[in-house]
């Protein structure tokens, strides 16, 4: 199963980063997105987010718990209400059943 840091540089090489680029972008120094590859320091949540923003992957891609780079999959619920949620939660439960 790929690491975090094989999934990080695998990504940051594909889209041509430094880590520089990518430590700006997500407002560290690149001591600590090297300190990521080298399996030192693992990222918070809020910067393994900002990590699958800037790549366009999903965080569970990032971990290496999917082998799946786009994040189609993803079901945003962002706007719905609480009961809204829990009625598409409840389908979702239906159907993979």
């Amino acid at each position: 199963m790929p690491s975090i840091a094989d999934r990080l540089i695998l990504l940051r090489k594909k889209y041509n980063l430094s880590q520089t680029d990518v430590a700006n972008q997500i407002g560290v120094t690149p001591a600590l997105i090297s300190a990521y590859e080298k399996l030192e320091r693992k990222p918070s949540i809020d910067k393994l987010i900002a990590l699958a923003d800037i790549f366009h992957v999903s965080t569970d891609y990032i971990l290496g718990r999917t082998f799946k780079e786009d994040s189609s999959a993803v079901l945003s619920v962002e706007g719905l209400s609480e009961k809204q949620i829990k009625i598409v939660r409840e389908l979702i439960f239906e159907f993979k059943k």
